[in-house]
């Protein structure tokens, strides 16, 4: 069985289990009497009671007593064993094992520190690796050379480095990156949001406490709803009145450049390497976020997920198992590079870079295009752009024909005489699978492309004559 994980990010603490049952919740935490509330319980307050909401744990990582001290939790540690036992008990693993995959600034005393938590758990530790390299490993296999991923956390983010050897990972260097700060990211698109209602609606929902944790509840659909290029309508009940507007990309963009232009700032001030440069899905759900970074850094970013944690997790196997009690701290894994042959032909399980033939209806069954049907169009989430007269067509990015829908860029679609076919800058998948080079593209056949899996499908519109 695959081994249980925990990432251990407070922007969003995770517990995967060997069966792939996940558990996730933010790194926070509210006392109310002489009750400990944790994770989303504690975020339900976080806006109403700010002052009380502890949310430093993760990020000190230290004995360091906390300001209301509880009988069960006095210290910073205190409450990261109380969310780690939370955590585990809310989606325990019948191995009662589990690797922990941490942030990478974390030094030798608060690794130390982490294990005797751990020990004190119920499950055992039996591995201890930086999450960033396990994240990236799943990624793979990598272009040889150098990697840097971008991620961020509750109060700072951070800036990995590896260099991709033939036959191994390794990490080559980790800065912190305070502009990268999930909170101050939020915090800007709460306001912007908020200055909306104030112009159209003349509610202003950061007056109360009450309103203003509706607002922040209310925000990540709205990101992602954003994110994926639509025009939500977002919508707030205080005190039995309701308020409702049509959300405006464009002039909230606006209102978060400056926020954005900080870390694109701060990026620039980091020594990046000459290579791959991946963005963790922690930062790339803020919308425009991924592609303002890749117009000012000259480059495009990758995206990474937790979902890729979990590909390399199982792909590593026994290889990421220490001694309890005595577990080494691993910043190199053996993954092999990416090869010329590797980018010609996939793996035996990719897809074929064309669909197999199927016997079908006779012609002119219901619903079957003609033989002669050809693309006419490419639907790439809600954009549909006509192909005639394209022999190149950028997907995504600042500029070119998909530009109104803020995407980093995501590949291309090259014609031939034998029709179109998808060369992806970012992960690709059809039907589940990963695509590990160009396609071939059948009429109707659905991909989904980068961190957003966002569709993109050939389709044939008919002429009003036929």
């Amino acid at each position: 069985m695959t081994l249980a994980a925990f990432e251990l990010n407070d922007g969003g603490l995770r517990l995967r289990t060997g069966a792939g049952q996940e558990q996730c919740e933010p790194g926070l935490a509210l006392v109310q009497g002489q009750d400990l509330l944790l994770g989303r319980a504690a975020a339900a307050w976080v806006r109403r009671e700010p002052a009380k909401v502890m949310n430093e744990h993760f990020h000190r990582l230290s004995t360091d007593p906390l300001p209301q001290p509880l009988e069960r939790a006095r210290t910073h540690a205190d409450l990261i064993h109380a969310q780690l036992q939370s955590l585990w008990q809310a989606g325990a693993d019948p191995s009662g094992e589990a690797v922990l995959a941490v942030p990478g600034v974390w030094n030798r005393e608060q690794l130390a520190l982490l294990l005797g938590i751990a020990d004190a758990c119920a499950f055992d530790a039996v591995g201890l690796i930086d999450s960033a390299l396990l994240t990236l490993a799943g990624a793979g296999p990598l272009a040889p050379g150098h990697h840097a991923v971008v991620d961020g956390g509750l109060h700072q983010g951070l800036v990995s480095t590896f260099t991709q050897h033939p036959e191994r990972l390794e990490r080559t260097g980790v800065s912190t990156l305070p502009a990268a700060a999930l909170t101050d990211l939020e915090d800007s698109w709460l306001s912007a949001i908020a200055d909306q209602f104030v112009a159209e609606t003349r509610f202003d929902p950061l007056h109360t406490g009450a309103s203003e944790q509706a607002l922040f509840d209310a925000l990540p659909g709205w990101l992602e709803a954003l994110g994926r290029g639509e025009t939500p309508e977002a919508a707030l009940t205080i005190n039995g009145q309701r308020f409702a507007l049509t959300l405006q990309r464009g002039a909230l963009l606006r209102k978060v450049k400056g926020r954005y232009d900080a870390l694109l700032e701060a990026l620039n001030a980091q020594p990046l390497p000459e290579g791959t440069l991946w963005l963790h899905e922690r930062l790339g759900r803020f919308p425009g976020l991924a592609a303002h970074l890749a117009e000012g850094l000259g480059q495009p970013l990758q995206p990474l997920s937790g979902a890729q944690l979990w590909a390399a997790l199982k792909a590593q196997g026994q290889a990421l198992r220490g001694t309890v009690g005595a577990l080494s701290y691993l910043t190199t894994l053996t993954v092999s590079a990416q090869n010329e042959a590797g980018l010609r032909q996939a793996p035996a399980r990719i897809l074929p870079e064309a669909p197999i033939p199927t016997p079908s209806a006779a012609p002119g069954a219901a619903g079957e295009e003609p033989a002669t049907a050809r693309a006419t169009h490419v639907l790439l989430g809600w954009l549909a752009l006509p192909l005639a007269g394209e022999a190149i067509l950028p997907l995504g990015g600042a500029e070119g024909p998909t530009k109104a829908l803020g995407l980093p860029p995501l590949g291309h679609l090259e014609h031939s005489e034998a029709g179109w076919r998808l060369i992806p800058e970012a992960p690709a998948h059809l039907e589940g699978l990963p695509l590990s080079g160009p396609l071939p593209l059948a009429l109707g056949q659905t991909v989904h492309l980068g961190a957003g899996a966002l569709p993109l499908r050939l389709i044939h519109v008919q002429a009003a004559d036929g």
